[in-house]
């Protein structure tokens, strides 16, 4: 959500910049922009829309100057303009800005009554002008950015120009993720590593707190007292086939088809146990887990919670991170544990419920897909998701992998709180998920064929049960995502406590009905919905799917397997689906309207 990049050469940096901005776009936005400065003078160039849009402005309007800083805008305060766009710009003074500003408009409204022109919505506006009326009363800016700490109220990561010191970008972390650089070429700031590979071998990741002053030929970090700070080197991974499509027509058809080799790397490194090695945690002592996440990551860890029941006898609960911030706390005097569950290790209201659990003195483990991140750094113990980098904003191969790391997890604590028979009955399809990953990534022409009944549908439902019931909530996030139709996830067994009343012959219904233990029950439901003119797309293996022939119009074939491993499997169809569908709506796949990969605000 956002995106920050920034930098200073020996040349000019525009197009650079631009670059960079490309990195980023994964995050999701709606504007971008970018300022130099060239003998004095600031130069700004804004587009509403892609960083395509800003390239092309950049053709009839190129600014020199040999350090700029620039910004993706996910619209907060304000629609998607030129004038809301970053960067903003108060006399002598330029800023880029992730994050919210939650006292802006007490700060907007002194700001006015002592005479300063605001030209946007943004809450973000109000940080040039406050830096502008302190270099004015004679701060330096390196002391007008430590001064910030004591006016601003909210997370932020912000970078600065500034007339005075044309050769430096200021920058300061609280809350929203930055990192500094500097490589052969000069100095650099980002939101994240990925935008610097190529420009840098190494990162300095700031702290809460942290300012930094990046130069052609250094960076310098102080601690929020303004002390010289060491930060953490982490080392930047040269460009590779992460940011290119290699072929595929997106990114998340290339990402939905790295799948099987995710799954056996995921399995190689925890198969054994071994990866659970750090996590310092007395496993037979626990009552309970709390699984805490937001949206997909949320489903995974619906589903993981029938898991830790099934295989290692343990009781979890899941709560929405947004919800748990704010939750009263009951103490039960349980013995329990926090995971919490994200892709990007940023997501602003999973970090605040890591903040309160760490508070209620919870050990707390993150699985994360960016080891860096905020989440990997702050909680207790971390477990990778293995996934790589991840392009499109609608999350496939990171929700499979954070199903994996969870499976795996569950085995392990099931071996050690003595369930043998069940983890290694678990283990052992596990085992299998890649070759069955591979094996339903084959049937993509029927779901194509499949795709066309959605095209100008406006409304669906996705129904299953168990643990498949996450998985039609997940289906239909998915639709609805990339291709704007309404779509909702019901528990099969609810749909006659009123969602049946939707059902009509235009409606799209998927029913997640693989053989197994809870088949019969999901299959007369599939029947009712049949007797009242349902559209009926079956998702399942053969078995199942020749069980309900005479009631589907049509169906998608997944192998047969343990019904442990099912809602792993089901997912990549229901991906394949709402990608094809977006695909025929002619939507943006990877960049749907509105979202954004990485939900830094709350």
């Amino acid at each position: 959500m956002c995106g920050i990049f920034g930098a200073v050469e020996d040349a000019p940096v525009a197009d650079l910049l631009v670059e960079g901005l490309n990195r980023l776009e994964y995050r999701g936005y709606d504007s971008a922009g970018l300022v130099t400065i060239d003998e004095g003078a600031i130069n700004r160039v804004c587009a509403v829309g892609k960083v395509d849009e800003l390239r092309q402005r950049l053709e009839k309007k190129r600014p020199s100057g040999n350090i700029g800083i620039a910004h993706t805008r996910w619209a907060t305060h304000g629609a998607p303009s030129e004038e809301n766009s970053h960067p903003h710009i108060a006399p002598g003074v330029a800023v880029v800005h992730n994050g919210i500003v939650e006292n802006h408009a007490e700060l907007r409204s002194a700001l006015k009554s002592n005479g300063c022109a605001f030209t946007s919505e943004t809450d973000s506006e109000v940080i040039p002008w406050l830096l502008a009326r302190s270099l004015l009363s004679g701060a330096t800016p390196a002391r007008a950015m430590h001064e910030l700490s004591d006016q601003l109220e909210g997370a932020y990561a912000i970078g600065v120009l500034t007339q005075q010191e044309p050769g430096v970008i200021h920058a300061r972390r609280s809350g929203s993720p930055l990192v500094v650089a500097t490589g052969p070429k000069g100095g650099y700031i980002a939101s994240d590593t990925t935008a610097l590979a190529g420009f840098a071998k190494d990162a300095l990741l700031l702290a809460d707190g942290d300012r930094a002053e990046i130069r052609r030929d250094g960076v310098i970090v102080y601690d929020s007292t303004g002390r010289l700070a060491h930060r953490r080197l982490v080392r930047v991974e040269g460009p590779s086939a992460a940011i290119d499509r290699c072929g595929f027509d997106h990114f998340m058809l290339k990402e939905i088809n790295e799948q099987p080799d995710i799954a056996s790397a995921i399995t190689r490194h925890y198969a054994t146990g071994d990866g659970f090695d750090d996590v310092k945690i007395d496993f037979n002592r626990l009552d309970r887990i709390r699984l805490i996440a937001c949206g997909s990551s949320y489903y995974a860890c619906l589903v993981a919670r029938r898991w830790l029941a099934e295989v290692a006898g343990l009781e979890a609960e899941v709560e929405l991170a947004s919800e748990y911030r704010y939750a009263p706390v009951i103490s039960h005097g349980a013995t329990e544990i926090a995971i919490f569950v994200s892709q990007s290790g940023e997501t602003a209201d999973t970090l605040a419920s890591l903040e309160k659990a760490k508070s209620l003195r919870m050990p707390t483990i993150g699985v994360v897909n960016q080891m860096f991140s905020t989440l990997a750094r702050d909680a207790d113990y971390a477990l990778p998701l293995l996934a790589g980098v991840e392009v499109g904003v609608a999350s496939t191969k990171a929700f499979l992998a954070q199903m994996l790391v969870l499976a795996h997890f569950t085995a392990h604590i099931g071996t050690i709180r003595g369930h043998r028979s069940a983890a290694a009955r678990f283990r052992d399809g596990l085992e299998r998920v890649a070759g069955w990953i591979a094996a339903t990534l084959h049937n993509e022409a029927a779901i194509i064929s499949v795709a066309e009944q959605f095209k100008n549908a406006t409304s669906s439902l996705f129904v299953g049960r168990g643990a498949l019931y996450p998985l039609a909530l997940e289906g239909a996030l998915k639709l609805k995502e990339i291709s704007y139709i309404h779509a909702e996830g019901f528990a099969a067994g609810e749909l006659k406590h009123g969602p049946i009343a939707l059902i009509d012959p235009t409606m799209p219904v998927v029913a997640l009905a693989p053989s197994g233990e809870l088949f019969g029950k999901v299959a007369s439901n599939v029947r009712e919905i049949a007797a009242r003119g349902g559209r009926i797309i079956v998702l399942g293996d053969r078995r199942a799917i020749l069980a309900l022939s005479d009631v589907a119009a049509s169906a998608l074939t997944i192998p047969a397997c343990d019904d442990l491993i099912q809602p792993i499997i089901v997912s990549i169809p229901l991906q394949l689906l709402a990608y094809h569908v977006a695909v025929l709506r002619g939507s943006d796949v990877d960049r749907p309207r509105n979202l954004a990969k990485s939900v830094t605000v709350e």
